[in-house]
């Protein structure tokens, strides 16, 4: 009997440490990174902490490096988690040109981390992989995690590669006239067709993945570089890096539609909703009406299971939104309630917490402002206390009230100023964008059922006939 036993009892051990990993890996791969508020930095821009890094720095060239590096950005992950981030995405940083390229507004230094030289290596202007590495740890302990942009489509002006590699390359009269083969900005295009390019560029990211623990990528240039390498490159992460990397796709002008055959091939994770921004200023500057954006909301989460999309209202690719809605700082914070009572990944842009200002390019690119004047750099503006409250407010209502989160929208009440929006089981969410305030409609069911614990316009005091007051937006919830 005893073999039969022993036998037996060997199964029982073997079947309980299969469940045991199977719950392990399903935990994994439950991450919802739609519960999670990711906060863009361009790294140059934002702190620096080890000034003897500084090379190429002059703060009174919008093109030239300003400071920002690792050691600064980990110097400030206590801000982050203040303002109520759970996700960091950071700028390029691997080793870039080292000269400058001449242009119309003076000379361009690749501050930004986009035109790279050696994937293999990290700029020191940047830091080393060891701050990196500290970074995550810091960032971790945090509840902070670290989403590393990378670059696979090109290099930058006059890489080595021209000279050593010209093979992997198309430039000049090489570069084709589709978005798989173009020249992007005349950067010379890496032949990601090529298995040795791939080799080396998986190796180059991954590789340093692994060695740093990091919790995702941003893909830069998605729509550059076609369907086959991107499934190669999510099978390869996924077994290096586990099911939870995250992959979140820079797809120029995406919405649900354009990043449908990226999800349905499990390309990537998410993708950044371009149109959501669009649709926002379309209805606050009029040319849209209530009706038609409830009836965008309301579909627009309608993506591929087990992806999404990451909303956002400006990036270092377009103007300001303060600029776009013309310094209207009432409009700027019913677009920020907006953006985070949506479902998705909400992506705030370095320094919109504080109302930033600037315009078209390189003022788009202008260093965040810092109540601290000691730390550098710092902004040539002022940031505004009262939006910075009211960002912070409304990431702890969204982490608070699971129904902002989730994917369940429902156009509840509209007119041409007026949107009521549903989410979830037991919140609403109201914008007026009139200059009037707006009255409690009987669709909405009956008034005191629901009490006010958001007004954009600040608004506690609650005035029972009115649902809205004049540019204000609103998050109540229902009554138990």
């Amino acid at each position: 009997m005893a073999p039969v036993f022993f036998g037996k009892l060997k199964m029982l051990k073997t079947l309980i440490t299969l469940l045991f990993a199977a719950q392990i890996s399903f935990v994994s791969a439950d991450t919802d990174w739609r519960d999670e508020v990711l906060y863009f930095v361009m790294l140059d821009r934002f702190a620096d902490g080890d000034p003897t890094n500084n090379q190429d720095v002059d703060q009174s060239n919008d093109l030239a490096f300003h400071g920002g590096d690792l050691e600064g950005l980990t110097q400030q992950l206590d801000y982050l988690a203040d303002l109520g981030a759970t996700a960091v995405w950071l700028t390029p940083i691997n080793q870039q040109i080292d000269f400058s390229i001449a242009s119309p507004n003076g000379q361009f230094f690749a501050h930004h981390g986009y035109w790279a030289n050696d994937f293999y290596a990290i700029d020191p202007r940047f830091g080393t992989e060891a701050d990196l590495k500290n970074l995550v740890s810091e960032a971790h302990n945090r509840g902070i995690k670290v989403i590393l942009d990378v670059v696979y489509n090109h290099l930058g002006y006059g890489a080595d590669f021209e000279d050593t590699r010209p093979e992997w390359l198309r430039m000049g009269g090489q570069c084709g006239g589709d978005d798989e083969t173009m020249c992007l900005s005349g950067l010379p295009d890496l032949r990601t067709e090529l298995p040795e390019v791939r080799n080396y560029l998986f190796e180059a990211h991954l590789g340093l993945a692994e060695r740093t623990g990091i919790d995702g990528f941003r893909l830069d240039t998605v729509k550059h570089i076609s369907h086959d390498f991107w499934q190669e490159h999510r099978r390869l992460a996924t077994e290096r890096l586990g099911s939870d990397f995250m992959l979140l796709g820079e797809i120029w002008g995406a919405d649900k539609i354009t990043a449908r055959p990226y999800f349905k091939s499990d390309e990537l994770s998410g993708a950044f909703d371009f149109v959501f921004r669009d649709r926002t200023l379309e209805f606050l500057n009029n040319i849209s009406n209530g009706k038609r954006f409830g009836r965008y909301l309301s579909k627009r989460h309608a993506v591929v299971d087990g992806h999404f999309l990451a909303p956002f209202l400006s990036n270092h690719d377009m103007l300001t939104l303060l600029a776009t809605l013309r310094e209207d700082k009432a409009k700027y914070l019913v677009a920020a309630t907006l953006l985070f009572t949506a479902e998705g990944l909400p992506v705030i842009t370095w320094g919109e917490e504080w109302g930033r200002t600037g315009k078209a390019w390189p003022a788009n690119r202008a260093n965040m402002y810092w109540p601290d004047s000691s730390v550098q750099p710092n902004s040539d503006w002022v940031g505004d206390a009262a939006i910075f409250a009211k960002f912070a407010e409304l990431i702890k209502l969204r982490k608070a009230l699971p129904d902002l989160r989730s994917s369940k929208s429902e156009v509840a009440y509209t007119t041409q100023d007026v949107l009521a929006l549903k989410r979830g089981e037991t919140s609403l969410v109201v914008v007026n964008r009139s200059d009037s305030a707006a009255q409690w409609n009987d669709k909405l069911g009956a008034r005191e059922d629901w009490r006010l614990v958001f007004s954009s316009q600040g608004v506690t005091a609650i005035d029972k006939p009115v649902l809205a007051e004049g540019m204000d937006a609103r998050i109540y919830v229902k009554n138990r």
